[in-house]
């Protein structure tokens, strides 16, 4: 009885030691993304009027690479840290006419960089739901027609990022994770040739990932 007693005790400590450590370790990925660029202008003088956007959007397909660490805090929970570089394809164009003179322009996102944290717990054996916080900086090219001339700048916006995904398991080092984030790049300076810094850029990020632990 003893010596049932202990094996059974034995594989339950085995169990639970799996369990802690199901995120845990390093990790390389890689993911695809749908990016969703949404501009919001109110008042913004762009110099032959006065700007204002509500529901402006560009959507895109985008993808890159990450490298990380989880580490287990307990039987359920794990904390990580994660670095990113990713391209995107996403690209917004507006054109405004007051009647005498006109302006058009387009808006691309490009490569962008980031690092970021996030809080999981297990859900299943092999599942975690986890929340991500961090930053980004992302390359927008930004190209402008007057009427008589055309231009462009290029600068790099900060952004906060937040949001949440879904992790499992796949195999002995694989894994596959869906996550939703928010950039929020708040009043971004676009193109300041027109001093527009009253535009305020969001990206609503869907992203499919597989993970490869070490």
């Amino acid at each position: 009885m003893k010596k049932i007693s202990l094996t059974l005790l034995a594989i339950v400590a085995g169990a639970t030691s799996a369990h802690a450590e199901t995120f845990s370790g390093p990790f390389i990925g890689a993911q695809i993304s749908r990016d969703a660029y949404e501009v919001k202008a109110e008042d913004t003088d762009i110099g032959i009027g006065t700007l204002d956007l509500d529901g402006l959007s560009g959507n895109g397909i985008g993808g890159g690479v990450y490298v990380g660490y989880d580490y287990a805090l307990s039987n359920n929970v794990f904390f990580g840290v994660e670095a990113n570089a990713n391209f995107s394809g996403a690209s917004i164009s507006a054109e405004l006419d007051d009647g005498t003179d006109s302006i058009s322009g387009k808006i691309k996102a490009r490569e962008s960089f980031g690092l970021s944290a996030r809080l999981g717990a297990m859900i299943a054996d092999s599942t975690a739901f986890y929340a991500r916080g961090g930053w980004q900086s992302t390359k927008f090219k930004t190209t402008v027609f007057d009427g008589v001339d055309t231009y462009g700048t290029k600068t790099m916006q900060d952004a906060v990022v937040y949001g949440a995904g879904l992790e499992t398991r796949v195999g002995a080092q694989a894994s596959i994770r869906v996550e939703y984030l928010i950039e929020d790049y708040g009043s971004a300076g676009l193109n300041r040739d027109l001093d527009t810094n009253g535009i305020r850029v969001d990206n609503n990020k869907l992203s499919l990932g597989i993970s490869w632990r070490y």
